[in-house]
C-alpha cells in the first residue's frame, strides 16, 4: 500500500473554498463555539460555518457566514456530518464539535497545515475540564491528541477537530451511519487504509467542555466506546496493528482489570510530566480503560 504523505503539488494555499461543519443537538454551548469560531484571525477566508443538528433553544444567531441546517429529528453526529459534507461542494472541510471551543490560532494552523500539501489534519486539546471527572475523562480518552503531543503522522483522528480535503472523502466516500459509535475512527482508519495519511497537528487548539461530568456519565461513555471500538479495531487489524487479545471477548473481560492497568501506566509513560502535575487522576483514568475493556468484552 501507497501512502500518500505531504501533496506537495496540490496544495491548498488559497483556501477560499473552505467550510466549517459543526454538528449538534441542542448544544447548550453552540453560540460559544461559533462566536470563538467568527473570532478567529483568518475567518474571512471561510465561506460559511454549517451547524447541522437541532438548536430549539435559539442560541445559534444565522448571518451571511452562519446558516443552520435543521434536522427536523435528533440525528447521531456521524449522520450529521454526512449531511454537512452534502450540503456544500467546497474543496476543504473543518469538522468541530459543538462542545469544543477554538481557541486562538485554531483556524490558521489547520489552514496552514493543508498549505503545507497534508489532506487530513487533526487538531489538539487542551489537558484541563470542567472538574475532576471531566479532566480525567480528557486526559484518558483523548491522551493522545492533547495539545502537549509532537506533530506526527497518525492511524486514526478524532473528528471533534478534524479537517478534510474534499478529494478524500471522494475516494473513501462519507462517515458510516450504520455505526452509532466511533464514526470518526473508522472513517480516518479508512482514509489511511486507502492511502491517506492522517496527520496530528497540535497547534490546532481546541478546549473539549463536554457534558461527561460524573463518574456514572464517564463510566457509561467509555464502555460504550469499548463497544463500538472494538468492532473497528478488528475490521482495521493490520492498519491499526490491533492487539490479538481483542478477539477474545470473554477473555478480554477476565483480564480487563490488569489491561487496564498496563494501558493506564502506559499512557502516564507517555506524558510523565502532565500526569505528575494532574496525579489525583489517576484512579479515574484507571476506570475509564476498566470500563473500555468491559465495553470491548460486550457483543454490539
Amino acid at each position: 500500500m501507497q501512502i500518500n504523505h505531504p501533496d506537495k503539488g496540490n496544495r491548498l494555499t488559497e483556501p477560499a473554498d473552505t467550510v466549517i461543519i459543526i454538528p449538534s443537538l441542542n448544544s447548550p454551548l453552540i453560540d460559544r463555539v461559533v462566536a470563538a469560531t467568527n473570532q478567529q484571525e483568518q475567518i474571512g477566508r471561510i465561506a460559511e460555518i454549517v451547524v447541522v443538528g437541532k438548536d430549539e433553544a435559539g442560541l445559534l444567531t444565522t448571518s451571511e457566514r452562519v446558516r443552520l441546517l435543521d434536522t427536523g429529528e435528533p440525528v447521531l453526529p456521524g449522520t450529521a456530518r454526512n449531511l454537512g459534507i452534502q450540503a456544500t461542494t467546497a474543496a476543504l472541510l473543518i469538522f468541530l464539535d459543538s462542545d469544543c471551543i477554538p481557541q486562538p490560532g485554531w483556524l490558521a494552523a489547520h489552514l496552514a497545515a493543508h498549505a503545507a500539501g497534508y489532506l487530513i489534519v487533526g487538531g489538539s486539546i487542551l489537558p484541563q475540564g470542567e472538574n475532576y471527572w471531566a479532566l480525567s475523562y480528557n486526559l484518558s480518552m483523548f491522551h493522545e491528541y492533547l495539545s502537549g503531543r509532537p506533530s506526527e503522522p497518525r492511524s486514526l483522528l478524532p473528528t471533534l477537530n478534524l479537517s478534510v480535503a474534499r478529494r478524500v472523502i471522494d475516494k473513501v466516500g462519507l462517515l458510516n451511519e450504520a455505526l452509532p459509535r466511533s464514526q470518526d475512527m473508522e472513517w480516518t482508519t479508512r482514509m489511511k487504509a486507502a492511502g491517506f495519511q492522517p496527520y496530528f497537528w497540535p497547534t490546532a487548539v481546541v478546549d473539549h467542555q463536554h457534558n461527561r461530568l460524573t463518574r456514572q456519565q464517564v463510566w457509561q461513555d467509555c464502555l460504550r466506546s469499548g463497544r463500538y471500538a472494538r468492532q473497528v479495531r478488528l475490521e482495521y487489524g493490520r492498519t491499526l496493528q490491533t492487539p490479538y487479545l481483542l478477539r477474545f471477548r470473554r477473555t478480554l473481560r477476565l483480564l480487563a482489570p490488569l489491561v487496564a492497568g498496563v494501558v493506564t501506566m502506559q499512557v502516564v509513560r507517555q506524558q510523565p510530566t502532565l500526569f505528575r502535575r494532574h496525579w489525583t487522576t489517576l484512579p479515574a483514568v484507571y476506570l475509564t480503560k476498566l470500563a473500555w475493556c468491559w465495553g470491548a468484552s460486550q457483543t454490539v
